[in-house]
């Protein structure tokens, strides 16, 4: 394999959990969800997932490990577990000695759904909201460090208590591609949002899981190319009711046919494949719409699963009986992966996707590692139109 940086996309295996990281040919690095168990940085059988990130990230002239990027779908511990221990919180220019000793990451620019605030339960989501508040003060106070790594932010979706109304300039929507991240605009990647909507907003019990961000990543080759070579699903924690109105919106507008923002060659199945995705708990009929979600797998699809070791019995997640429902659908029982057996079961290893021209092929994973010049942040969203 040659040494040159390719895109690529890397699912760590962190049981019921989500962590992965799209990395670009040009260096940039977004994280979705973290979930670093410290007992993982100490047993043999598990993969030290926060050891696997700094070996695949950047460092700036400093020597300060960062992330172009980080996105957190929703503030379930599962999903943020660990960010306040190992992400550095507050103003750049504090980073100390202390800091780089313990290695903690630097977040450039920040994606903060306002649901967080609205419902934070843990300690980890409580570090991320805080941090994201004192990035939204300054642009409030139009603070000239606002725009610098380290406190750049973008906010996914709406928010009920209309909290950050006067931030909307930050705002991307439901129905908008971003192309910009870390300040610096991508030719040759974007990322389509599909959700929250305001609808969860209404909901009485404002469940986390259906308002989680969920989105589309796209790579082409060239610029110019009209198809996309890879395409890939993320969708933290959502629901069958949030992939309803997914369907229902995107082909509504159109988007399903002009942004092909459906289409998917990666799959991660929701919520460390739950049943959820396809009805609730305690039903098992499956909701049409959830499986017309499926359909828009291209050829040679995969799914994966972040979660334990799927059996069947009855625990959910992750469900057996939605894992052969996945498997009916890419029609093979290879493409369906499960980041705590791969690539054994005694010794998972993060799932890597080398994004080729004919789209996303296994690869070994790669540490990446040395020092690099931080650029960029949050980044521009140009508008296609809003579904929320």
């Amino acid at each position: 394999m040659s040494s040159a940086l390719k895109n690529s996309i890397t699912y760590f295996p962190v049981c019921n959990g989500d962590q992965s990281l799209i990395t670009l040919e040009d260096g940039t690095r977004i994280l979705i969800d973290c979930n670093i168990r410290e007992s993982a940085k100490e047993d043999d059988q598990l993969c030290d997932v926060h050891t696997e990130l700094l070996e695949s990230i950047k460092k700036d002239s400093d020597g300060i490990p960062y992330l172009d990027v980080f996105i957190l779908t929703h503030g379930d511990h599962d999903h943020c577990r660990g960010f306040k221990k190992n992400f550095y919180t507050g103003a750049p220019g504090d980073y100390s000695k202390a800091d780089k000793d313990k290695n903690l990451i630097r977040v450039d620019a920040m994606w903060f759904s306002p649901m967080i605030a609205e419902q934070y339960s843990n300690e980890d989501e409580d570090a991320y909201q805080q941090e994201a508040e004192r990035r939204l003060e300054l642009h409030r106070k139009g603070d000239l460090k606002k725009d610098l790594p380290g406190n750049r932010i973008r906010i996914i979706g709406y928010d009920g208590s209309k909290k950050y109304d006067d931030l909307d300039d930050l705002r991307s929507k439901p129905g908008e591609v971003v192309v910009s991240f870390n300040d610096k605009v991508q030719d040759k990647f974007s990322i389509f949002i599909h959700a929250p909507f305001k609808i969860h907003l209404d909901s009485p019990e404002k469940d986390k899981n259906s308002a989680s961000i969920v989105f589309q990543a796209r790579f082409k080759e060239n610029s110019w190319d009209t198809e996309f070579s890879c395409q890939a699903i993320f969708g933290g924690d959502s629901d069958h009711s949030t992939w309803k109105q997914i369907i229902d919106r995107t082909t509504r507008y159109g988007n399903d046919k002009t942004e092909k923002a459906l289409d998917w060659d990666l799959f991660m199945a929701p919520h460390h494949c739950s049943w959820t995705f396809f009805n609730d708990t305690d039903k098992d009929e499956v909701i049409e719409t959830s499986l017309e979600a499926l359909d828009y797998a291209k050829p040679g699809a995969f799914v994966i699963a972040s979660s334990k070791k799927i059996v069947n019995n009855d625990d959910n997640p992750p469900y057996y009986d939605a894992k052969v429902e996945y498997i009916k659908k890419i029609e093979s029982k290879e493409k369906f992966l499960n980041t705590a057996v791969e690539p054994k079961e005694s010794k998972p290893e993060p799932i890597v996707f080398e994004i080729t021209k004919n789209g996303p092929a296994r690869a070994f994973k790669q540490k990446i590692s040395g020092a690099a010049t931080s650029a960029g942040g949050s980044g521009a969203a140009s508008s296609i139109i809003s579904q929320g």
